[in-house]
């Protein structure tokens, strides 16, 4: 797409939460109509997506440089939700905050972690209040057992008075989240910020379904894999056995879930070889142990196989009077195993003319989801695949409207770098070893000199210690001069934090 209007940086964001724009993309005169007219529909058959007017009168969309609370809760996300998850990825959140600001934790705290990112990292004084986990107060989700913590909810209370506003920056903008908002508001008469999409527009994009609609109306139905809607056994039996005749793997999807958490893949061939019941039997099967809840639709879609990257487009949506959307970046996912499961990311190495492209559909995307109300942190994720890179499209395949594994470090390299741009940055999140526990000061002596320094340019950054502390993985970003270093550097930290050479573990696994 040709750039003739170039993103401005948005007003309607913080110091912690610097923003840095991709360049070489805009918005033409004719598809900016084109969106208007599209969103202009939508919104005419749910004129409701965007209300907040539930929460009252003092709660909206938005961020200013007040203080703020920030949490990461997956309670609400279908499939995602198992327990202890939360434990292990929470404490990101520290890596948006800064001075005066506030953070929940859930369950066992670490300090050590709080003073790296103090200290170490020199992110700023951040509060971190502590909340039950699930099991000790009965409530599934973060804010309600914040609500029902005297010590974590007065902090919280007296800030909003002192200011007489406050910001919530949720890791996802859930009902629970925005009850929250109002909870506060009410309680004080402050005006709360929410730094997230309201909670049925945020349902909305996080649909597999409802975004593979958008995709077809505003990019057209070759934008995305062969994709349907099934409404039951029987249609989802049928199209299984159709697609299975022209693809050579079939994926189903549970729309709501998160990431590859409800994705289910079949090869064509043991899809051809049973019978319609037989097939119906096995997939809701294998769909239940999954977590699912019975309830249709179901998508179904043939899974590209020939793929040359897995992109995701990491967006800025500011509030709409203030800029058009802002692409911060194109980066490569690192996906493990037949699901596709998230162990990292890199910049995008694709060619430039096919960056470029990427970029510019996933703005129009984030324009339809501004004119629909949507405000805040969002990714696009995609699959590029064909023979080669010059006859490659890409087929766009989910919505993540919400913060995640790439655009959080991302943030935090601008945080520490002033434009992540300026070195080679990986990231490297694997949740799946067993290694003996060790601890964060344990872990930075293992490191050594490759550990990252406040006003340093290269090193490795422990994004989250929970793996490390449990002994199940390691999560942390390479920053280095250039991409061969990052990666070098980062073999070499993985095997350190394993205690590979005093244990006898098998090698690094970071690509």
């Amino acid at each position: 797409m040709a750039a003739s209007t170039k993103c401005p940086c948005p007003a309607s964001t913080r110091p912690s939460l610097p923003i840095v724009e991709f360049p070489g993309v805009g918005l033409d005169a004719a598809h900016a109509r084109r969106i208007a007219g599209i969103a202009k529909r939508m919104l005419a058959d749910e004129p409701m997506l965007a209300s907040t007017q539930m929460f009252g009168d003092k709660v909206s969309t938005g961020v200013d440089d007040a203080p703020a609370l920030f949490f990461e809760d997956h309670a609400e996300i279908t499939l995602y939700a198992q327990p202890g998850a939360d434990l292990g990825l929470q404490y990101r959140a520290l890596m948006l905050a800064g001075d005066e600001d506030m953070v929940l934790i859930s369950g066992p705290r670490s300090e050590d972690f709080e003073a790296y990112c103090r200290h170490t990292l020199g992110l700023g004084s951040v509060t971190v209040l502590g909340v039950p986990p699930a099991s000790a107060l009965g409530h599934a989700t973060l804010p309600e057992r914040c609500g029902a913590t005297p010590g974590a909810l007065e902090p919280i209370i007296e800030t909003a008075r002192k200011y007489r506003r406050l910001n919530l920056i949720p890791y996802i903008g859930t009902r629970q989240a925005w009850r929250f908002a109002g909870l506060i508001a009410e309680r004080t008469g402050a005006r709360i910020r929410v730094a997230a999409p309201p909670p049925h527009l945020t349902h909305r994009v996080n649909d597999k379904l409802w975004f593979a609609q958008c995709i077809k109306e505003l990019l057209g139905p070759e934008a995305l894999p062969p994709s349907y809607c099934t409404f039951g056994p029987a249609s989802l039996s049928g199209r299984l056995a159709a697609l299975a005749r022209r693809f050579e793997r079939i994926v189903i999807k549970i729309p709501d879930s998160a990431g590859a958490a409800g994705n289910l893949v079949f090869p064509s061939e043991l899809i051809r070889q049973l019978p319609a019941e037989a097939l119906s039997r096995r997939v809701l099967r294998l769909l239940a142990k999954r977590g699912w809840s019975g309830g249709f639709p179901l998508l179904v879609g043939a899974w590209d196989c020939e793929v040359l990257a897995s992109p995701s487009v990491q967006i800025w949506i500011p509030s709409r009077d203030d800029s058009l959307p802002v692409v911060e970046g194109v980066f490569d996912q690192t996906l493990a195993g037949e699901k596709g499961t998230f162990v990292g990311a890199m910049p995008c190495e694709l060619p430039e003319p096919l960056r470029i492209r990427l970029a510019g559909e996933a703005l129009q995307l984030a324009s339809l989801f501004q004119r629909l109300g949507y405000f805040g942190r969002c990714s696009f994720d995609a699959v590029v695949a064909g023979d080669g890179a010059a006859t490659a499209r890409p087929h766009w395949i989910e919505c993540n409207g919400r913060w995640g594994g790439t655009s959080i470090p991302m943030t935090l390299a601008n945080r520490l770098l002033g434009d992540w741009k300026q070195q080679a940055l990986l990231i490297v999140q694997l949740t799946d070893l067993r290694t003996s526990p060790c601890d964060l000061p344990t872990a930075l002596d293992r490191l050594g000199p490759l550990a990252f320094r406040d006003r340093g340019r290269e090193g490795i950054v422990i994004l989250t210690p929970g793996g490390l502390e449990t002994g199940s993985g390691v999560h942390f970003m390479s920053l280095a001069g250039s991409r061969d270093e990052a990666r070098r550097q980062a073999r070499a930290a993985e095997s350190l934090l394993r205690g590979d050479a005093a244990d006898g573990q098998v090698g690094p696994q970071v690509p």
